[in-house]
């Protein structure tokens, strides 16, 4: 490891140039997501962009002023990129350098990576980015991830041979999308990466935290409206639900509907549908291709050869220019007579969020403040067929934290010319199985709803192992390059864990990286 981090340094030179990427990373596109939220402005911010070609991610930053064209491509630009009237193509460096210590033991992250992407006449945009990562963890995370059959959070699946001997993660990430924009109302994707639904930091419709996977998504943009179709391929990777010896895959359609109804008001609707791949043969199953089907009455009529449907929205309204609200609703099962009566019935799933983000807060330029409560009953995104959980690669598609929890997390953000920080406050309350008790208390969405033990009535959220989860995060970074959020990093995390029957467990984590921070790391759980 040391080797290898002395090897990056030596070619830092080579390492100080700049990408200029689209991608869900929340502090990075802090400051100029304001004018998308402004009251003049249309666009659907519920819909996070996979990639746009020649995004100028942060313009308002005053880039460096150099005669030498080497330091202009390395602090303000593209490593390389050649232009032509019908062609555009930029490659491009990354990495991510950490050192830091916690529970008295030093920990790193060395980070290695390329991106390729371009133009290829007026509709063709294409991609690739590939990533080549070592790491030790703090001990909680380093829990979490042998747990979880080796997978690093939303990066993937880790060698773990001699891990036992060093507790050294080796993992590998990589991302592919081609675009066809065919005229201004409809743009096509096929890519191998993530997608994002809401407002939110968390979305309890779709989120970012699970690992990359195949997808095929259709984008329909007319008058007010822009409608959404993702076809997706997901794995579990759990070793007895294996077929042919290869982790079985499963899949899954998504329709998301959004409409400026006011010019404050958007509205969302979403409705998503996973299925197994079955022993007998079942495959990507044509009855969920129709783009505008609904698939409550196609899941009945399939019966047991049904997927686990889920029913959604999403909405935003804007208070004036510069701050609004934000909100989800999730809903799995539930049945209304059982609500009304709060019965603590087991099957009345469903999740809700409720958020507030306010840009030059108290008339301070790019001061942000963003809080948002989450909330999931047990349960939900849970199947009777565990293969059909809301889930890939053993993570949740929506929230890290899976089911059963209430969570509120705040952020406060500052940036003063090349000067940045963030921090983050979260307080969370979560359940978890009890070991040796046979009770299924619905948090592992994992497992089938219907194994164990399960109380019909009397359910509520954060049962069995309820645990208590503080974490504080504040890091204060230089800004070298605002292309491609070049950073100097320094930043101290702290959580705190207190659980029911298991002993209180503490992490002070002290950091320092120097990275191109392009992607969302959900270690914040």
């Amino acid at each position: 490891m040391k080797k290898s981090i002395i090897i990056v340094l030596a070619f830092m030179p080579i390492l100080l140039f700049s990408q200029n990427s689209f991608t869900f990373n929340h502090s990075w596109h802090n400051d100029y997501q304001k004018e998308y939220h402004c009251l003049d402005s249309t666009s659907h911010t519920s819909l996070k962009a996979n990639f746009n070609f020649g995004q100028n991610t942060d313009s308002n930053i005053e880039p460096y002023s150099f005669k030498s064209s080497f330091l202009n491509g390395a602090l303000n630009n593209n490593a390389l990129r050649y232009q032509a009237d019908d062609f555009d193509l930029i490659i491009n460096p990354l990495f991510h350098l950490e050192l830091g210590n916690s529970d008295s033991a030093s920990r790193y992250v060395n980070t290695r990576a390329f991106e390729v992407k371009g133009r290829v006449g007026s509709k063709i945009t294409f991609y690739t980015s590939f990533y080549e990562n070592q790491a030790i963890f703090p001990d909680y995370l380093e829990d979490a991830i042998v747990d979880n059959y080796f997978v690093v959070p939303g990066q993937g699946y880790s060698k773990w041979g001699d891990h036992e001997v060093d507790h050294d993660f080796d993992f590998a990430m990589s991302n592919g999308l081609i675009s066809y924009q065919a005229d201004k109302h409809f743009n096509f994707q096929f890519g191998h990466g993530k997608n994002f639904i809401g407002d939110g930091y968390r979305s309890l419709l779709l989120s970012d935290n699970a690992f990359n996977y195949p997808f095929f998504k259709i984008t329909t943009d007319f008058w007010k409206v822009k409608y959404v179709n993702i076809f997706s391929i997901l794995q579990d990777l759990r070793p007895e639900f294996e077929l042919n010896n290869t982790f079985r895959k499963k899949y899954s359609t998504t329709h998301y509907l959004s409409i400026n109804l006011t010019k404050r008001w958007n509205l969302g609707l979403f409705e998503t549908i996973v299925w197994e791949q079955s022993e007998s043969g079942r495959g990507f199953d044509i009855n969920y291709l129709n783009p505008i089907i609904f698939y409550r009455p196609v899941e009945f009529s399939l019966g047991s050869a049904s997927g686990n449907a889920l029913l959604g929205l999403n909405t935003k309204f804007k208070l004036n220019n510069s701050a609004h609200l934000y909100g989800q609703l999730l809903l799995d099962e539930f049945r209304f007579s059982e609500l009304k009566a709060k019965s603590g019935w087991w099957a009345n799933k469903y999740s809700y969020q409720l958020g507030a983000k306010w840009f030059d807060a108290f008339g301070v330029k790019n001061l942000t403040l963003q809080s948002e409560y989450n909330f999931s009953r047990p349960f939900t995104y849970s199947h009777l067929n565990p293969l059909q959980s809301y889930t890939h690669y053993n993570q949740a598609l929506a929230h890290p934290l899976g089911a059963s929890f209430m969570e509120s997390v705040s952020f406060l953000r500052y940036r003063y010319k090349r000067w940045a920080i963030d921090s983050k406050v979260i307080f969370a309350t979560h359940g978890a199985n009890i070991t040796g008790d046979p009770l299924n208390y619905g948090s592992d969405i994992l497992t089938s709803y219907a194994e164990g033990d399960r109380l019909e009535y009397g359910n509520e959220v954060a049962q069995g192992n309820t645990t208590n989860l503080r974490i504080v995060d504040v890091r204060l970074a230089y800004i070298v390059n605002p292309t491609t959020n070049m950073k100097v990093e320094l930043g101290v995390t702290n959580r705190e864990s207190k659980s029911l029957y298991l002993p209180i467990a503490k992490t002070n984590y002290v950091f320092i990286s120097f990275k191109t921070d392009i992607n969302n790391h959900y270690y914040d759980f």
